[in-house]
């Protein structure tokens, strides 16, 4: 449904993936990892919760706290209006 990479090193990635499971549509931020095939799979390292407004919101909120820590109003507001404008578009 949704897959994208957040980071990446050589030996392993951090995705954000949406995906439904009995009924029940899940974010997932998880660390992959190359296995010996190298294919890139799923690990052990992250969390899982239901998607829907509430947690996205607070999840957006932190996101959003976390960047003025360092960061002024108008430079976030300028480094993703671009970003923000292509999505509701």
């Amino acid at each position: 449904m949704y897959d994208r990479i957040i980071y990446e090193t050589e030996d392993f990635q951090w995705r954000v993936t949406v995906n439904v499971f009995n009924g029940v549509e899940y974010l997932h931020i998880r660390k992959y990892y190359l296995d010996f095939d190298e294919n890139w799979c799923p690990g052990k390292d992250g969390v899982v919760m239901p998607l829907d407004l509430d947690n996205i919101k607070q999840l957006f909120i932190a996101c959003l706290e976390i960047l003025s820590l360092g960061e002024s109003k108008q430079a976030i507001a300028e480094h993703f209006s671009e970003l923000l404008k292509d999505i509701y578009v």
